[in-house]
């Protein structure tokens, strides 16, 4: 059958050598703590077979959510790559090659530090060559996902992210006052931060959730525009200052998925989110827009106890 071809590759940079960074790589014993997917479906059966970092090694993974597939180690350059063959069985069936390449490298002070970059090309069939764009965007974001773990797990031995699908709970309307802005993806933490300090700076009265509403989130064109707010169950009596928005939620109900850890990683949380809707088969509630709702601060909790949930309002 004829197929569409495809590539995409992604880079970070991890502070230790080369060595240690791709015998970590190169033992799916690991994985489990970094990769994108797993940490959506945690319970997920997993088995490796064979010695980490020898031709051959092997990870099988068979999920009700991510699918299952399985990926095998084929050829290994001392200190440069690692090459492997990607095989899905379920949603669909497809094959790939990934390839991770270490470059070792210095920092200013003079250690070895190394840089990773993390490749695929495969092919889609034909009649889905509408997803072509979609599906770069989609892997290239897992990717990226996946190196920030990798990169954390190495440096610190832990990754400060957990994600939990409470189910679809009924949530109560609510007002929000806030700033909205239009922004690159890559941006949204320098854009969206200071948002809150700022309804603080301004006297706005303290309320009852702090939220931020995803008003469009485009994963092709790498743009997004949110609302970092306060959110009020009744509605505000007060003034709200000409240079904010000022809206309201009805009542609805919202698929529910608890992230708990550092803020960096609440795009765990997201594709969690995504993936499970999609796999429920839950339909999207017209004209209410995504949320996360902040149930705790850093102001009074430790970075991996910090509790986020994710709500994606669906129709009854």
């Amino acid at each position: 059958m004829f197929s569409i071809g495809f590539s995409l590759a992604r880079t970070i940079t991890v502070n230790k050598p080369v060595n240690e960074v791709m015998a970590k790589v190169g033992d799916f014993n690991h994985w489990g703590a970094w990769s994108p997917w797993i940490i959506q479906e945690p319970t997920c059966p997993v088995s490796v077979i064979g010695e980490a970092s020898e031709i051959g090694h092997k990870q099988e993974w068979n999920g009700e959510r991510i699918g299952s597939g399985q990926m095998t180690l084929i050829e290994k350059v001392e200190s440069k790559s690692l090459n492997y063959d990607l095989e899905f069985f379920k949603p669909w069936k497809s094959k790939s090659t990934t390839k991770f390449e270490f470059v070792a490298k210095q920092d200013e002070s003079g250690d070895e530090i190394t840089e990773v970059t993390w490749s695929m090309t495969g092919s889609l069939p034909f009649f889905l060559f509408f997803m072509k764009k979609m599906m770069i965007a989609l892997v290239s974001s897992d990717y990226d996902r996946g190196l920030k773990m990798l990169k954390d797990f190495i440096e610190t031995g832990e990754v400060l992210s957990h994600v939990e699908v409470q189910g679809i709970k009924k949530q109560k309307g609510f007002h929000y006052v806030g700033f909205r802005h239009k922004c690159k993806i890559t941006e949204v933490k320098e854009v969206m931060g200071p948002c809150f300090q700022q309804l603080i700076d301004e006297k706005v009265p303290l309320p009852d959730m702090m939220i931020t509403i995803s008003h469009k989130f485009d994963f092709v064109t790498g743009e997004c525009e949110l609302t970092g707010a306060f959110a009020y169950f009744d509605k505000p009596k007060f003034d709200v200052p000409t240079n904010m928005v000022f809206g309201e939620l009805p009542e609805h109900e919202a698929l529910q998925v608890d992230h708990t850890g550092s803020y960096n990683y609440l795009s765990n949380g997201w594709a969690t989110a995504k993936g499970y809707q999609q796999f429920a088969k839950l339909k999207a509630a017209k004209g209410i827009a995504d949320y996360e709702i902040y149930r705790n601060s850093p102001a009074s909790k430790p970075e991996r106890e910090l509790l986020t949930s994710i709500l994606l309002p669906i129709q009854n």
